[in-house]
């Protein structure tokens, strides 16, 4: 996993001064350092988005990402203030109430209208992507004249678009001719891909949980001569209800090989989380000589290799790293929190064979996930595979208490601080005992335990004991192991404090 860099600790250190009002800006800031720190103020707080009309002077922002925020139209109106090239909405709940569409469903947003209050001319003019990641209605027409509002578009997505009498793709793809870009994902109602033919210069289409009624439906994909990325990933997701009740899965591999697709310049090909065979995938990699890299995450080709082609799959420990690398990167938090179960549950049986150069990816992807902005439900669930697999203790044992131990430990503890659910701090507090009482417990002769790891150990077991006192004895049992490994050195260099709180602790504990 990529370290941060020191631009983007500079990015969340600025942010986080903005979020907590320590911290003015008397000069404007440059393009990049701007989005980098409106990217990492919104995922402080949703409502950060009203920060930016205080500081509209000072920061050049061209990109704006609300995907995972519910706006107000304060917040849309305030977009016009700067000069965007990217742009991505929500589900823009709530926003039908200020820009309504049909007055007679209110579940319909006049996003002409939307888009004309958010933007000023600059950003109509220069606007490159446009995110419309909604289930909303949108009014009639309403492609055509999005298309005549940012006849710059290159690049756009319509993720959860419904596909009926009002709005037909093959009307799309004709309004929007110089797209590089789409992304059709979760579709309902989508039958066929006709008219894609007129994006002749596509070069990535995604298409995830998409299922076409009919294989004729891929056929136009053959001309798109500069197709070079397919995403049709996530199928297995897809169910098709037959009149016997049966559920069957859908394979958009073995579809496009029966329409006889051939993509002439495709170099890359996710089909993750689908029902391919090795067959399939074999055969299509035959009819596409210019594929470079094949994404097999969590699909029944999870060992399959191809000549001369890259896999991200399961089929070697480096493939392993750069497939889980590839989903989290690409924010597919899902895909990525599947993969490590599976990952780590293949590791589980190997675990004592494996050197420290091996689980050093393994650990570096726990760590990516536990210090980047992913949610508090991919933390949670990828440390719990973690510690099933047995790998932190082997860990510990072979790495003679590398810094990351501590830092592993105080970032899942920054997510049992940010619980609110009592249930869920109870069971992420077992986690951190768990981690903690490993910890002491790998101790041996020839192995001490480094100071900067033993004040930890200390402080955040006090602090869990304060807040669970039911795991009293778990904590006796950490504080006490720690006692024993201590050096002379360490017992005489031990600050009074800490000192102080040990023999509080203990006394306390043993009294009856």
């Amino acid at each position: 996993m990529p370290f941060p860099t020191l631009s983007k600790l500079a990015a969340k250190s600025v942010a986080q001064g903005i979020n907590d009002e320590t911290i003015s800006l008397d000069f404007p800031l440059d393009t990049k350092s701007s989005n980098a720190i409106v990217g990492e103020l919104l995922k402080l707080d949703e409502n950060n988005f009203k920060k930016l009309e205080v500081f509209r002077n000072h920061l050049s922002v061209t990109k704006i990402d609300f995907r995972s925020f519910n706006i107000d139209a304060a917040a849309v109106r305030n977009l016009s203030n700067f000069n965007l090239v990217s742009l991505d909405f929500g589900q823009m709940f709530h926003l039908e109430e200020y820009f309504p569409g049909d007055p007679w469903d209110n579940e319909s947003l006049d996003i002409v209208s939307l888009l004309i209050q958010s933007t000023n001319i600059s950003s109509r003019r220069s606007m490159a992507h446009l995110g419309l990641r909604t289930d909303l209605e949108f009014i009639a027409g309403w492609e055509t004249e999005v298309s005549e509002i940012l006849p710059n578009l290159q690049s756009i997505d319509i993720s959860f678009r419904i596909y009926n009498e009002t709005f037909r793709f093959s009307n799309f793809c004709f309004c929007f001719p110089n797209l590089l870009v789409l992304d059709i994902s979760d579709a309902d109602g989508l039958s066929s891909l006709q008219g894609i033919r007129n994006l002749k210069n596509l070069q990535k289409l995604t298409m995830q949980y998409v299922k076409l009624e009919d294989v004729g439906g891929y056929e136009e994909l053959s001309e798109l001569k500069n197709l070079k990325y397919l995403d049709v990933s996530n199928t297995n997701q897809i169910k098709e209800l037959r009149e016997d009740r049966d559920w069957q899965e859908t394979n958009s591999i073995k579809d496009m090989l029966a329409a006889g697709v051939r993509m002439e310049a495709l170099e890359f090909l996710d089909c993750s989380w689908t029902s391919v065979t090795e067959h399939e995938l074999e055969t299509f990699a035959k009819n596409h000589p210019s594929l470079k890299t094949i994404a097999t995450i969590c699909t029944a080709c999870d060992q399959t290799t191809i000549s001369g082609v890259k896999m991200l799959n399961m089929s070697s420990r480096s493939s392993m790293s750069e497939s889980l690398e590839y989903a989290l990167l690409a924010g597919r938090d899902g895909l990525a929190l599947d993969f490590i179960k599976k990952v780590l549950e293949k590791l589980k049986t190997s675990r004592e064979n494996l050197s420290n150069t091996e689980l050093r990816p393994i650990t570096n992807a726990i760590l990516f996930v536990l210090r980047e902005s992913f949610d508090e439900h991919t933390k949670f669930w990828t440390l719990d595979y973690y510690l099933e697999s047995g790998l932190f203790e082997h860990e510990i044992s072979i790495s003679m208490f590398s810094t990351d131990i501590p830092d592993m430990i105080e970032l899942f503890y920054n997510v049992f601080n940010r619980y609110h659910s009592t249930v869920c701090k109870i069971r992420i507090s077992e986690f951190v005992f768990r981690m903690l009482e490993a910890t002491v417990n790998s101790v041996r002769p020839g192995i001490l335990i480094p100071d900067r790891v033993l004040s930890f150990v200390f402080e955040k077991t006090f602090d869990l004991d304060r807040q669970f006192p039911e795991n009293r004895t778990q904590a006796i049992r950490i504080i006490c192991q720690a006692l024993v490994w201590m050096t002379l050195e360490q017992h005489q260099s031990l600050n009074f404090e800490l000192l102080t709180k040990v023999t509080v602790f203990l006394n306390s504990a043993f009294v009856f």
